[in-house]
């Protein structure tokens, strides 16, 4: 073979080595980067799987603690209701009996006056009655006296005799 064959042929082996050595070399980067990422998606997951359980645990105790707080929040609403509707209750029923009171005591009054009214009309009446009557019964007399006085003097005008 010729010199030119032999060295085409070295350089071609040359070749084809730093080829092989290239794919090798690929190769294991390859691998080794892989693995690498391989490495790093499985720590990844692991790391997203362990935030997952961390943020779950602490909404959990969120959710936990936001319902214990709301469960005391309407316990003391509902304490606080019942106390204001008691507290309602109490003065309502106050002011229901001190209304009671007024209006019987009113009445009471009413009744003292209007009985007043009454004993006062009765006995106006009654005096008016008498006095009128009493000055009926004068005027009847005065009116018998002055006919009386009439006829005697009618009588002594007509007949010249007094009667007497």
């Amino acid at each position: 073979m010729t010199p030119l064959m032999v060295r085409i042929r070295q350089e071609h082996q040359g070749i084809a080595g730093e080829v092989a050595q290239l794919f090798k070399d690929t190769q294991e980067f390859l691998s080794v980067t892989t693995a690498q990422r391989k490495a790093q998606a499985k720590e990844q997951a692991e790391n997203l799987h362990q935030f997952h359980q961390d943020l779950q645990q602490d909404t959990e105790e969120f959710l936990t603690e936001t319902a214990k707080e709301r469960m005391a929040q309407a316990k003391a609403q509902a304490e606080n209701l019942y106390q204001f509707h008691q507290e309602l209750e109490q003065n309502t029923e106050e002011f229901l009996t001190e209304t009671a009171k007024e209006r019987m005591a009113q009445a009471k009054e009413q009744a003292r006056q209007l009985y007043e009214f009454h004993q006062n009309l009765e006995q106006t009446t009654h005096d008016f009655l008498t006095d009128t009557a009493k000055e009926r019964m004068d005027q009847a007399k005065a009116q018998r006296e002055e006919l009386q006085q009439f006829r005697q003097d009618l009588f002594a005008s007509v007949f010249g005799i007094s009667i007497g």
